[in-house]
């Protein structure tokens, strides 16, 4: 059933290009429980969303991108796994989505090569929101950081813009 979920949501091209966060968090939970399987308990992670970011619209796959990122570089190459933490607020009209892990990092140039999955992913951000949205990572040994910074876009804002 997760797998379908997932498949779904991934091969969904009459839907908006733009989801509810709660949307999207449930495909990471969905991904994150079939990479279970594969890793056990070297996979860990906590999913924080606060209630006012869950309604938030944010890229479909985005955060699943991110998270797919961790479990490619944090978990799997190490035999003790990583944690993988995601949260999620919304402030003053602009939602933070984060996702950290502390597997082994990275240093110097934090610049993504093309083709990667946070590069595009960067690019799609760009295209949607302008530079109204930034996706900054941070990694330094046994940590890395991807924020997502994006306006608010959800029915609120809709409304609001057919009202004006």
């Amino acid at each position: 059933g997760q797998l379908a979920s997932l498949l779904r949501s991934s091969l969904d091209h009459e839907s908006s290009r733009l989801v509810p966060l709660h949307e999207e968090i449930r495909v990471v939970r969905d991904y994150l429980d079939i990479e279970r399987v594969r890793f056990g308990d070297r996979l860990r992670y906590d999913i924080t969303i606060a209630p006012d970011a869950a309604q938030v619209h944010v890229p479909r796959l985005s955060v699943q991108t991110i998270v797919e990122n961790s479990v490619k570089y944090a978990v799997s190459p190490r035999r003790e796994g990583a944690s993988i933490t995601i949260t999620a607020d919304q402030e003053n009209g602009r939602a933070r989505i984060v996702v950290q892990d502390d597997g082994p990092g990275f240093g110097g140039d934090a610049t993504l090569p093309s083709g990667h999955g946070l590069a595009l992913l960067q690019s799609r951000l760009a295209m949607v929101f302008g530079e109204r949205a930034s996706l900054r990572t941070d990694g330094r040994p046994g940590a890395t950081t991807v924020t997502m910074d994006i306006p608010r876009q959800d029915g609120r804002d809709r409304q609001e813009r057919q009202d004006t």
